[in-house]
């Protein structure tokens, strides 16, 4: 029910009490709900607080009269907020701050007694004391107070700070750090190393790169005094991008505010995030913006804002697939990608999110659950091409035509396409084989109809050794199956069947091909490597690149789906119902006054004509709300963007560009380290090893920290060698070129 009804400014404010005794006050703007909060927490109160003010609904002086403080206490949890976090909101530092039942003449004879007597048990100090001090004193006092001594020692430096402490703290480092910013790095040492120092006096001949504003002429002065980047290793990833000519995909994609960051630098910002492992947009706002935006040429990264605005503005434009084509098409130039064969596999993202979106069937839960299916081409080394990412309602036959016309277009004639059960169908075969080659495995053919096959050569594939046979066999599709499809007759194609079988243990196993040139042997070895580097490039993605983060998802195809409740609807009729309650007991009150309480009857129609224009314009916003919506236009106030799918296909991309670069450097670096068996994890400490930066003419050197174990440090040496033989560049706005150097000084930096 309702207790007590309020106006502050444009504010509408109802405390409601629910059975228990609860408290909880709902504020409305424009009969809107914008914050609820219980009035008897002081958290609750503090947090209310700072969102009225950070949304812009009020200012600082309204907010503290809603819940219940001064204008100066409100300014004050805005900074603490900024300083210290929702967590410093929530902190509630008042009280004592140490046990406080004994006064310290009484607490001073106790621990003498302690100190003197340790054997003693609690009881006996406790009893001697009594008897010394006049007081009781209790066997529980006695064993806090020892403890405390325990404690004392190690929690000394320890010591919990208050929220004034801690936000002086924080003003001073900021201090700190504005006035001894960047001082130490002036005095880097990098002729250490005569070698090296001979190296550098050769770039110091070079131009210095051209600075376009203020900004890049500070950002280009600190790097020619030298300075510290805790992802320096990082730069190595800079390779692959030049290699893929990364800044040849924007020329025809424009953005609308190319002020500051442009969409190169965007996605950039992006590749370089996912090599540090940052594993979502929002992560950015977690890094040292200095430190990654050299990766981009620049003084600073941008933050989660900027990305999401400058993806957003790219969405709206459907870029996805020419950056797709472009990039697949320079993987294959480079001769990264082998067009032999390709693996066409989908993959399930289940989503955990807010949004209403369509269901597909989770293989690891083994149920119904949204979310949105990425299907990934990849070579046979595992190394992804592309990726089709579609709403779980797309079924898997069309995605593998697309997939096929795509690979023609890219210049892969006739290629050979390898997929699982889900792409089966007599009439799609048929279809399909006019243009590509397919591998998939066989269905309805039992063991009885493989006995005839005669077993003609051996393969060794995965630690195993497999017999190999073939036949033809013409397969056709049922009667029921060409009818729902529409069909009068019906499809019917020759297949080649290959069988394989483990020599161990007898269960043959049968492919369909249409594929007549490649040997037996050949077509079980690309169905039988599905299982091995194909599949780990999914888990690879999963575990490293955290390919099942959803930057939006699209809702063209969800329109007629149902949305979930409203919750403002439900707030706002459960504020309407619980209005006309009150008003049932101010009719009631009104007709138990006598004539004489003229007065009183007065107020009472008074509150009665202003809770009824309450109902009535709630009822006139209910009106105006609709019933079902997506969560996210809740929390965000705004529509879900139509380009969710577009951004969910462009930072899938990216992400594919992280995987191949990673690589590409695993490719290079095994000449160095030949050691299988923990050659990516190596290579990963080499990439995010933090060093020093420092720019001599056009060549920006990056010096990376002494690795101590001396295989790794002479791997890394010799692979930094070889990168250096390739004249890397950091391509962008400065055009750096890169010499990468490993410390051979046992200290960070050299």
């Amino acid at each position: 029910m309702i207790s007590k009804i309020e106006k502050i400014g444009p504010f509408k404010i109802y405390t409601e009490k629910d059975r228990s005794g609860k408290q909880t006050k709902t504020v409305y703007f424009e009969y809107r709900p914008v914050v609820r909060f219980n009035p008897c927490s002081p958290q609750e109160r503090r947090v209310a607080c700072v969102e009225l003010v950070e949304l812009g609904y009020c200012n600082k002086g309204v907010a503290g009269r809603i819940c219940g403080f001064h204008r100066n206490t409100v300014a004050r949890l805005v900074q603490t907020k900024k300083l210290l976090g929702i967590e410093g909101l929530i902190k509630d530092d008042r009280g004592p701050k140490a046990p406080w039942k004994y006064i310290g003449d009484i607490r001073k004879g106790i621990k003498e007694l302690l100190s003197e007597h340790p054997e003693w048990t609690d009881q006996e100090i406790a009893e001697e004391a009594s008897r010394r001090l006049g007081e009781d004193i209790s066997r529980s006092a006695v064993a806090r107070i020892r403890a405390e001594g325990k404690e004392a020692k190690p929690n000394k430096d320890k010591e919990e700070y208050s929220l004034e402490e801690l936000m002086e703290l924080a003003k001073k480092a900021e201090e700190i750090d504005v006035r001894l910013h960047d001082s130490r790095q002036l005095t880097l040492n990098f002729e250490a190393d005569p070698e090296f120092a001979k190296k550098s006096e050769e770039f110091k001949q070079e131009e210095a790169p051209c600075a376009q504003t203020e900004t890049d002429r500070q950002l280009l002065k600190r790097l020619e005094e030298g300075q510290r980047n805790v992802f320096a290793g990082c730069l190595l990833h800079s390779l692959f991008l030049e290699e893929i000519n990364f800044q040849g995909a924007f020329g025809d994609i424009s953005s609308q505010d190319e002020a500051f960051y442009s969409q190169e630098e965007t996605l950039k910002a992006i590749y370089y995030g996912l090599h540090i492992g940052l594993p979502s947009i929002e992560a950015h706002k977690l890094v040292n913006s200095t430190d990654l935006g050299l990766m981009l040429g620049r003084a600073g990264s941008p933050d989660e804002a900027t990305i999401r605005l400058k993806l957003n503005q790219m969405a709206e434009q459907n870029p996805s697939r020419k950056l797709i084509d472009y990039f697949a098409q320079a993987f294959l130039r480079q001769g990264f990608i082998g067009p032999e064969v390709f693996y066409i596999d989908g993959h399930f993202l289940p989503y955990y999110g807010l949004s209403c979106i369509a269901k597909g069937y989770f293989t690891v839960r083994r149920s119904a659950h949204k979310g949105n299916i990425i299907y990934l081409i990849s070579d046979l080394s595992g190394r992804p091409l592309f990726s089709i990412t579609e709403g779980c309602e797309i079924d898997f036959r069309p995605i593998i035509e697309r997939a096929a016309e795509r690979l023609i277009q890219y210049g892969v004639d006739r290629p050979l396409l390898v997929f699982d059960r889900g792409g089966y169908g007599i009439h799609f075969f048929s279809q399909l084989q006019t243009k590509a080659d397919f591998i998939s495995w066989a269905k309805y053919l039992d063991s009885s109809q493989l006995q005839d096959i005669e077993y003609t050569s051996c393969l060794q594939c995965n630690d195993k050794r497999y017999l190999i046979g073939e036949k033809a066999k013409v397969i056709q599709e049922s009667a029921t199956t060409a009818k729902k499809d529409g069909r009068s007759e019906r499809s019917q194609l020759e297949v080649r069947v290959v069988v394989f079988k483990e020599i161990d243990q007898g269960e043959p196993v049968a492919i369909y091909t249409c594929n007549t040139k490649r040997p037996a042997g050949e077509i079980a070895y690309f169905m039988l490597n599905r299982w091995g580097d194909s599949e780990n490039l999914f888990k690879e993605l999963l575990a490293k690149f955290h390919f099942d983060y959803h930057p939006g998802y699209d809702l063209n195809e969800l329109k007629e789906q149902p949305l979930v409740d409203n919750p403002e609807v439900e707030i706002i009729k459960a504020t309407v119902k619980n209005i006309k309650e009150q008003l049932g007991r101010l009719y009631y009150k009104k007709e138990q006054l006598t004539e004489g309480q003229k007065k009183k009857r007065e107020e009472i129609e008074k509150q009665i004509e202003q809770l009824q224009q309450d109902v009535d314009r709630f009822t006139k916003k209910l009106a105006q709300l609709p019933d079902k919506v997506s969560v996210i236009d809740i929390l965000k106030g705004q529509k879900m963007s139509l380009c969710d799918l577009e951004k969910k296909r462009i930072y899938d991309l990216i992400q594919m560009l992280a995987y191949n670069s990673r690589e590409r450097l695993v490719e290079i670096f095994r000449s160095y380290y030949p050691d299988h068996r923990d050659v990516k994890p190596v290579l990963d400490m080499i990439t995010k090893r933090a060093g020093y930066v420092k720019l001599h003419g056009q060549t920006l050197i990056v010096l990376l920290d002494w690795i101590q174990s001396r295989k790794h440090r002479e791997a890394a040496q010799n692979f930094c060698h070889r990168i250096n033989r390739m004249n890397p560049k950091l391509s962008g706005r400065m055009n750096f070129k890169l010499f990468f150097r490993v410390s051979t000084i046992p200290q960070n930096g050299g």
